[in-house]
C-alpha cells in the first residue's frame, strides 16, 4: 500500500479515527503496531516475517548488551551481521555474486554463479538501518533498552515512516511512543500543511516529471543540452518525491501526536555539497556520520586519512541505495566533492576574506553545487555503465539539439515552478526545524485549497511507486 491510493487514504482516516477513539497510550499504541504490521502486510504478507525477525533479533540483544556482561560485544557484534545477513540476502547477494563473476571473468579464471530469485522487501534498509543504530546507541549508553516489546515493535514497524523514513531515533520517537499523547489546533494545522503540501509534491509534480524523465533516459543517444533538461527534471523528480512522501509522513505522525525528524531542508539552496548533505536525507546522513564516519576515526585523524573517510562513508552510502555499480559511483562522486571543497575552504577560505559574502560568490557557489548535484543525480539514476558513459561523453562533447532541449524545458518548467514556489511559501509559513507553524490565516487556507485542486486537476492518478521505496 502506497501513500498515494485511494486507500492508503481511506486506511488514514480509519486508522486515526480508532486511534483517537481508544484515548489510553498503552491502547494506542497497540492498535498503531497492529495498523503498521496491516500496513506493512498489504503488498506482500511474507515479508513481515522479517520485520519481525529484526524486531526480535535487536529487541532481545539490546538488554544483553545493556547488561555490560563479558559477552556484550560480541552479542552486539552478532546481532548486527544477523541484520546485515538479511539485508545482505535480499539486497546485495546477486550484486556481490555479478561482481566476483565480472573480476574473475576478467582475469580468465572460471567462476560458477549462483543467483537467489528474491524480491526485494520494502523498506529493508530502513528498518535495518533504525534497529542497528538502536543497537550501537544502547551500546554506547546513549539510550537504555526498552521494556515493552510492543513499543519497541512500534517504534521499528511505526507505519507513517517505515517504508521510506526518516530513519528515526530511539531518542526522539521511542521517548514519544512511550508518554500520553494529545494534539493542539496547531498540530492539526502543521499536520493537514504537509500532507497537502506533499501530495502536491508527489502526484503533481515528480509524479508528472517522471513521464518526462522516463521517457527522455529511454534514449540512449541523447545530446548534451538534452541531457541538462533531463537531469534538471530528474532533479526535481527525485526532490519533489522523496521530500514529498516525508511531508506526508510527518504530517500523519503529527495528527497522531508524534513529531518525527526532519528529512530535508531546501538542500537546491545550498551553497557547497557539505551543506547539500546538511539537508539531503538529513537522518541518513547523521546515520552514516555517527555510526560510520565517527568510527572510521572521523576528522580526529591525519587529514589524509579522514578525507579517505569520508570519501569510504560517502560510497558505503552509495551502496545503502542500490546493488547497482551505479550507486557505488554516486557515492564515490560525492565523497570526492566534500574532499575536494574541504580542501578549497582549509586553503583558500582565508585569503577570500569578505569576497565570500559578496552576491556574486555566493551565486557562483551555488551554481557550482547545483551543477555538481545535478550531475550526481545522472550518476543516481542511469544504472547501466555504458549509457552512463555515453552520456557523460555527450555532455562534454555533444551540444546539438538545443532546439528540441528548449522545447522539453518549457513542458517541465511549470512543474519546477511549482516546486520552488512550494518551497517559498513553506518557508514563510513555516518553521520547519521547530514544526511549528509561523502562521495560519485565511490566505493560508487558501493556498491549500489551491493545493487540493492542483492534485484534482493535475495529479497523475496511479503514479508510480515512490522512488525511494526501492531502497
Amino acid at each position: 500500500m502506497t501513500y498515494n491510493s485511494f486507500e492508503a487514504v481511506a486506511f488514514l482516516a480509519a486508522t486515526l479515527a480508532i486511534y483517537w477513539l481508544l484515548g489510553k497510550r498503552t491502547w494506542q499504541n497497540g492498535f498503531l503496531l497492529a495498523a503498521s504490521i496491516g500496513f506493512y502486510a498489504y503488498g506482500e504478507p511474507l515479508f513481515v516475517l522479517l520485520l519481525g525477525s529484526c524486531i526480535v533479533v535487536s529487541y532481545y540483544a539490546s538488554h544483553a548488551i545493556a547488561e555490560k556482561g563479558p559477552h556484550s560485544q560480541l552479542i552486539l557484534r552478532l546481532a548486527i551481521i544477523a541484520l546485515l545477513a538479511i539485508l545482505g540476502t535480499f539486497k546485495y547477494f546477486n550484486f556481490f555474486v555479478g561482481s566476483f563473476a565480472a573480476l574473475f571473468a576478467s582475469i580468465g579464471l572460471p567462476f560458477d554463479t549462483i543467483t537467489l530469485q528474491l524480491g526485494l522487501p520494502i523498506a529493508i534498509s530502513f528498518y535495518t538501518f533504525q534497529s542497528i543504530g538502536y543497537l550501537l546507541d544502547v551500546h554506547a549508553g546513549r539510550t537504555r533498552p526498552e521494556s515493552s516489546f510492543m513499543d519497541y515493535a512500534l517504534f521499528v514497524a511505526f507505519y507513517p515512516q517505515l517504508v521510506a523514513g526518516p530513519i528515526e531515533r530511539a531518542t526522539n520517537l521511542l521517548q514519544q511512543i512511550k508518554v500520553e499523547r494529545s494534539i493542539t489546533p496547531g498540530d492539526v494545522g502543521y499536520g493537514v500543511y504537509l500532507i497537502v503540501q506533499g501530495y502536491v509534491k508527489k502526484v503533481v509534480v515528480g509524479d508528472n516529471l517522471a513521464v518526462v524523465v522516463d521517457g527522455l533516459f529511454a534514449n540512449p543517444t541523447l545530446s548534451g543540452p538534452v541531457l541538462v533538461v533531463a537531469s534538471l527534471a530528474f532533479a526535481f523528480q527525485i526532490y519533489c518525491d522523496f521530500s514529498g512522501y516525508t511531508d506526508i509522513a510527518r504530517g500523519i505522525s503529527r495528527l497522531m501526536g508524534f513529531r518525527i525528524l526532519l528529512n530535508f531542508n531546501h538542500p537546491y539552496r545550498s551553497l557547497s555539497l557539505t551543506e547539500f548533505w546538511h539537508r539531503w536525507h538529513i537522518t541518513l546522513s547523521n546515520w552514516f556520520r555517527d555510526y560510520v564516519y565517527i568510527p572510521l576515526g572521523g576528522s580526529r585523524v591525519a587529514p589524509w586519512r579522514a578525507h579517505l573517510n569520508v570519501i569510504i562513508t560517502m560510497t558505503v552510502s552509495g551502496l545503502w541505495h542500490g546493488a547497482s555499480m551505479n550507486f557505488v559511483l554516486w557515492g564515490f562522486f560525492h565523497g570526492v566533492m566534500l574532499v575536494v571543497h574541504k580542501i578549497y575552504v582549509d586553503l583558500a577560505h582565508p585569503y577570500l576574506g569578505a569576497a565570500t559574502s559578496s552576491r556574486g560568490y555566493v551565486f557562483a557557489a551555488w551554481l557550482l553545487t547545483f551543477i555538481a548535484t545535478l550531475y550526481g543525480w545522472l550518476l543516481f539514476r542511469i544504472e547501466d555503465l555504458g549509457a552512463l558513459s555515453s552520456y557523460t561523453w555527450a555532455l562534454a562533447t555533444d551540444w546539438q539539439h538545443m532546439d528540441l532541449a528548449v522545447l522539453m524545458l518549457m513542458q517541465v518548467l511549470p512543474f519546477i515552478a511549482i516546486a520552488v514556489v512550494i518551497d517559498l511559501v513553506e518557508s514563510r509559513t513555516l518553521d520547519i526545524e521547530q514544526s511549528e507553524l509561523r502562521t495560519f490565516n485565511p490566505l493560508t487556507g487558501l493556498y491549500l485549497g489551491a493545493g487540493l485542486l492542483m492534485i484534482i486537476l493535475l495529479g497523475q492518478e496511479g503514479g508510480g511507486d515512490f522512488i525511494y521505496f526501492r531502497f
